[in-house]
């Protein structure tokens, strides 16, 4: 590729320019920048993220001139290279998608193909992990770094198997060979690879081979796992299994990780909504502003993880989805267009469901009429999240995600009768998919929200709260992008009383679903309950200007935030607009009504509460016997003086609430 920079990002990193001259670039961070924005949608990213992600350790104003400086360590390679890659503005750092290519670019379109020399082109260019010896460089870049690996690991596999589902030895098996050897190159103790060469050499009649594998196998995952080899993988050489070469013997998507949308399923994968992306009279030379807002939608849709998403310029001017019906996919097909008015220059977005023609909106941007284009590329995600979700919800719809979205919906109805239906969603996914993640995760925010809002209710999940943090790690174990699987192991961390691991996994929560104020909200207050008040109130900002309605119980968040805050009138204020949904709000105002020097009003609150302390205690008598149990699991605050003041309004709640007749 002599007019383009290429990244080698596989095993040891090196920026190339011309004629795969090397360029040289002073610092690892820069190198970095290239491999980030890589893995990023539109290769875009905020100089905000970056410089967080990079510098974690300094104060904002310190972060962003290192990342500046960083850049024109860039700028100085690209210079001397002679080519323009990465595209500056204000707000985001892109690489320029013509210009630049990686490897691992290079590896997935030899993916794609799958050809015997294709396989063998691309076991050459695997040298190493994603970004080998980057691991040190800040705390937060590992971090994204962990996770970054395991998922090119699950898309480079994903695809080679994509070639292996059928043994074909038509090649003389040349084919499948070259791909199992290229995932035991990844992997040297993938048992589902040595599988397929099991069966392949089975099925080209080479027993001895196929023996051999097997005692490769054997070897391999001794030595790397300290494992045997499952029955199903030695059963291929017994006679019955000889001529048996059905696909759930040698392989299982579990092993794989996921194709769609990260939700692995141990049967098939899990599908989703389906939109198919058309940029007509946009394409690369559009302007600016409208290529921008495309990407931020594009970014926002990928992040929600809940679409399999097409783009136009991979099926060529031919074949570019067109403007039919589809019939067939119960999860909803969608045609999602951009178009630039050049006359009034506006953009035009259009959304198109394709199962029944219908329009479902058709939105012209002005972006004079916006504060950014952050915001309405945020709300038309959320129009497009909202529209094909809510079909979803429809009870009649058993797909393995629609019943998901329905328990999603359940859950954020924020009452008891809800949860317990939606628990029965999930014991019912469960059944028909075990390692589907958020199945866990789901389970995890139940038992803590009945911790924290309902605490009088019939506990069902009597080992819920000590199963807790091996749901949330379940979850994380299979699927650690998803956004709601991050929020909910920090939450558990921060009832296990590990603060920087809890605001860790938030802040991952919020890099993986920026657009989403939902997501937004529920981390801001994961984060002010660790105790990073500022960034809680900056996140807490960028959700509600992203989102066009506001939700009650955002109100209750925003409450706990200023608590942390020590702003106690913006609490009250707040928790006043809020849900009211159970004690937790409560027992917020009280804190925050005596902290503000205001405790008659807290007492009036409390009496004010007495025919609710009624219901509660007769529906559950036997909770109240530990009262000091529920006052310390209520309380979320991790810095000590927020805790503390907590701690008073608990008390007087746990008074009225556990310790009498309902007075004070």
């Amino acid at each position: 590729m002599a007019n383009a920079f290429c990244f080698a990002c596989l095993g040891r990193p090196l920026l190339l320019g011309k004629g795969q001259e090397p360029v040289a670039v002073k610092t690892r961070k820069a190198l970095a920048i290239l491999g980030y924005l890589s893995r990023m949608g539109a290769m875009s990213a905020q100089r905000e993220a970056l410089a967080d992600l990079l510098w974690s350790g300094s104060d904002h104003h310190k972060a962003m001139q290192s990342l500046r400086q960083a850049l024109r360590q860039l700028k100085t390679a690209e210079e001397e290279a002679g080519i323009d890659v990465v595209i500056s503005s204000p707000g985001h750092i892109q690489l320029d998608q013509v210009l630049f290519s990686s490897d691992l670019i290079k590896m997935k379109e030899l993916l794609e193909r799958g050809n015997a020399s294709d396989f063998e082109e691309a076991k050459e260019l695997w040298r190493g992990d994603f970004l080998s010896g980057f691991e040190d460089i800040d705390p937060d870049f590992s971090d994204w770094l962990t996770v970054e690996r395991e998922r090119v690991r699950s898309e480079v596999t994903s695809a080679a198997f994509r070639h292996l589902n059928q043994i074909s030895v038509e090649d003389g098996g040349q084919q499948v060979e070259a791909g199992g050897r290229f995932l035991l190159k990844i992997d040297p103790a993938f048992e589902s690879a040595h599988r397929v060469l099991i069966r392949l050499y089975l099925k080209l009649g080479q027993r001895d081979r196929a023996e051999e594998q097997l005692r490769a196998c054997e070897r391999e995952m001794r030595l790397h796992l300290d494992a045997e080899p499952e029955e199903e993988t030695r059963a291929l050489l017994s006679e019955e299994h000889v001529d048996d070469f059905s696909s759930s013997v040698f392989m299982r998507m579990g092993d794989v990780g996921s194709v769609r949308g990260g939700l692995s399923n141990s049967e098939e994968v899990v599908g989703l909504p389906e939109i198919s992306i058309v940029s007509s009279s946009l394409g690369k030379q559009g302007p600016n502003d409208a290529v921008h807002l495309r990407e931020e939608i594009v970014s926002g849709l990928s992040s929600f993880r809940s679409f399999d998403l097409y783009e136009s310029e991979y099926f060529g001017a031919e074949n570019v989805p067109k403007a039919t019906l589809v019939n067939g996919n119960d999860l909803g097909s969608y045609l999602l267009r951009f178009r630039h008015d050049e006359k009034f220059n506006k953009i035009v977005v259009q959304f198109e469901d394709r199962s029944n023609g219908q329009i479902v909106f058709n939105e012209i941007v002005d972006l004079n009429m916006w504060n950014g284009i952050s915001p309405v590329a945020s709300q038309i995600v959320s129009r497009i999240n909202m529209h094909s979700i809510g079909k979803l919800r429809n009870p009649a719809n058993t797909a393995v995600f629609a019943r998901w979205c329905q328990a999603d919906a359940l859950m954020w109805d924020f009452t008891p009768k809800s949860d317990e239906r939606a628990l029965r969603i999930l014991d019912e996914i469960e059944r028909q998919n075990s390692s589907f993640s958020m199945i866990y995760s789901g389970r995890a925010s139940i038992i803590m929200k009945r911790a924290l809002h309902f605490p009088l209710l019939d506990d069902q999940l009597s080992d819920g709260m000590n199963n807790l943090l091996s749901l949330a790690e379940r979850s994380i174990m299979l699927d650690p992008w998803q956004a709601v699987n991050q929020r909910i192991y920090g939450w558990t961390l921060i009832l296990s009383n590990m603060p920087e691991e809890a605001k860790r996994a938030f802040q991952n929560a919020g890099r993986l679903s920026s657009a989403d104020p939902a997501n937004l909200m529920s981390v801001a207050e994961g984060l002010a309950f660790s105790g990073d008040v500022k960034e809680a109130i900056a996140t807490a900002e960028r959700a509600f200007a992203l989102a066009a309605f506001i939700p009650r119980v955002f109100y209750e968040y925003l409450a706990n935030i200023f608590f942390a805050a020590e702003d106690y009138e913006s609490a009250i204020t707040h928790i006043e607009r809020g849900s009211g949904v159970g004690v937790s709000g409560l027992t917020t105002r009280v804190a925050a009504l005596l902290c503000a020097g205001r405790k008659d009003e807290a007492l009036q609150t409390l009496h004010r509460y007495s025919e609710h302390r009624h219901s509660f205690l007769s529906s559950s008598p036997d909770i109240t016997s530990d009262p000091e149990n529920w006052r310390k699991k209520i309380n979320f605050f991790q810095a000590n003086k927020a805790r503390q003041d907590f701690d008073k309004g608990a008390a007087l709640v746990q008074r009225f609430l556990f310790s009498g007749s309902g007075s004070v």
